[in-house]
C-alpha cells in the first residue's frame, strides 16, 4: 500500500487533498504543528472512511529536529513515504504595505527553512526508491506583488528551489514537482482583502493535486489554468509596464 506524508494537513488545500488519496485507498499520514485541528481533522477523515488508512503526527517544520523525527516515525511504524507533500505554509498580507521584520522572519522560518528541513530528511530516505516531493508554491512566486513581500520572496524561494532540485535529485532517483495553485478559498485567502478571480474550493485542488500527482508526470501542476497563465505572463512584462497595471489596480 502506498503512503503520502501531508503538511499542513489538518485543513485547506492539505486536508482536501488526504481526502482524495484516502477515498483512493492510500495510506496518509497528515501533520500540523496545532495539535488540536490536527486531531479535529483525523476524526473527519476517518468518517465514512477505512480508519487503518489515517494516521495524524504532530510536526512543526520550522523545527528541523521535529520534522527528522517525524519522518524517522513514518517510515519506521507507517510505511515508507512515496509522495511528500510540502504544503504547509503561513501566510500573513500586509494590506498597510508596513515592512515588518519579524513577519518576514516567520514566512522564512516556515515556508523557506521548514522546507528545506523536509527536503534535507527526505532525501535520505527516499535515495534511490523513485519516489516523489511535492513542494506547494505560489504564482505570488512569479513576480513581486504589492502587499505580499515576505510570503512572495518565500514562495519564489519554493520555486526556484524546486527546478534546482529537479536536475540535482535526479541522481538520487528522486522526483521533484512544484504546485502553484491559483486563488483557492482556505482560511488563508479569506484574510485577503481584494477580490480574487477564478476562486476555486479546497476540493477542487484537491482532486487536481490527486489526479495530477497519481496519473501525471509534468514538473509544475497549475490551476485554473487561465489565471495561472496570465499570472505567468506578466513574467515577461517590462517593469515600467507591470507597474503601470498595478498602479491602474490599486493605486499602488
Amino acid at each position: 500500500m502506498k503512503t503520502i506524508w501531508i503538511t499542513g494537513g489538518s485543513s485547506g488545500i492539505g486536508f482536501a487533498t488526504a481526502k482524495e488519496f484516502i477515498t483512493n485507498n492510500w495510506q496518509v499520514v497528515i501533520s500540523s504543528s496545532n495539535k488540536i485541528k490536527l486531531e479535529s481533522a483525523k476524526k473527519k477523515l476517518e468518517l465514512n472512511n477505512n480508519k487503518t488508512l489515517v494516521h495524524a503526527i504532530v510536526c512543526d517544520i520550522s523545527s528541523k529536529n521535529n520534522v527528522d523525527e517525524t519522518i524517522n516515525s513514518i517510515e519506521k511504524n507507517i510505511g515508507k513515504i512515496d509522495i511528500a507533500l510540502l504544503n504547509a505554509s503561513a501566510y500573513s498580507p500586509n494590506k498597510n504595505q508596513i515592512f515588518d521584520i519579524s513577519n518576514y522572519e516567520l514566512l522564512v522560518d516556515v515556508n523557506i527553512k521548514g522546507t528545506l528541513y523536509c527536503v534535507d530528511k527526505l532525501k535520505d530516505v527516499m535515495k534511490s526508491r523513485n519516489n516523489t516531493i511535492a513542494i506547494i508554491s505560489s504564482p505570488l512566486g512569479y513576480r513581486g506583488w504589492p502587499t505580499a513581500g515576505a510570503y512572495g520572496i518565500s514562495k519564489a524561494a519554493q520555486l526556484s528551489l524546486s527546478e534546482s532540485l529537479y536536475f540535482d535529485f535526479k541522481k538520487l532517483n528522486i522526483n521533484v514537482r512544484v504546485i502553484c495553485p491559483g486563488f483557492i478559498d482556505t482560511e488563508a485567502t479569506k484574510k485577503n482583502s481584494f477580490k480574487m478571480p477564478f476562486l476555486k474550493s479546497a476540493e477542487y485542488a484537491g482532486k487536481k493535486i490527486f489526479d495530477r500527482l497519481t496519473k501525471g508526470k509534468e514538473f509544475e501542476i497549475i490551476f485554473p489554468y487561465l489565471i495561472v497563465y496570465f499570472f505567468k505572463f506578466t513574467r515577461i512584462l517590462p517593469y515600467k509596464i507591470y507597474f503601470y497595471i498595478w498602479k491602474k489596480l490599486g493605486n499602488f
